[in-house]
């Protein structure tokens, strides 16, 4: 088992479900979940911008060596703005190794880079709806959560990315800030 924490810190708790099913599949075996690898949910951008530099600084205590993702919507904001905005937060309370990923637009927009795995959650959705959201340099560009609830009315945000998690693709997923954590996580524990 590998001694080194994996600390992941997200905004909400819809993507700490996400991760908690997508991990287990892409860790490599040295890490577990709840053994040191763990997901922080926070009550919304604010709160995790808040509780930032008190968590970075607990585990810079740690008497062992910890590693952090801070994984946060984009929304409607400006991407790199919020990302110096939540690297200069870890830059100066520690200097723990740390990646920052922000995810375009939102969770669910990860989902439309595999709609075969939304297809398996929400059968009903229709096909040529979900094709016009598929190509790549669209994904991350629209609000994912918002066209799921027009596509079905049974979208669920915790049960989606319960469910979607399971299943999704890990290497063949089209939404670029998929793939951005996805690098980035793989890079923070190599």
């Amino acid at each position: 088992m590998n001694k080194t924490v994996l600390e992941i810190l997200t905004e909400e708790t819809s993507m700490a479900y996400f991760l908690e099913g997508l991990l287990p599949r892409i860790l490599p075996d040295d890490y577990r979940l709840g053994v040191n690898c763990f997901v922080r949910p926070h009550e919304g951008k604010s709160h995790l911008k808040k509780s930032l530099p008190k968590k970075i600084g607990a585990y810079s205590r740690f008497p062992y060596p910890v590693k952090l993702i801070v994984v946060h919507d984009q929304d409607s904001g400006d991407c790199l703005l919020l990302k110096n905005q939540l690297v200069n937060l870890c830059e100066f309370n520690s200097d723990i190794p740390f990646k920052v990923r922000i995810v375009c637009r939102e969770l669910e927009n990860w989902y439309f880079g595999d709609i075969q795995a939304i297809r398996k959650v929400y059968p009903e959705i229709n096909s040529r709806k979900l094709a016009g959201k598929t190509k790549a340099d669209k994904i991350d560009a629209f609000h994912g959560a918002y066209e799921l609830e027009r596509m079905t009315k049974s979208f669920s945000k915790t049960y989606a990315a319960r469910e979607i998690a399971q299943i999704i693709s890990i290497d063949s997923n089209l939404s670029p800030s998929y793939n951005q954590f996805l690098n980035g996580l793989r890079q923070l524990i190599k």
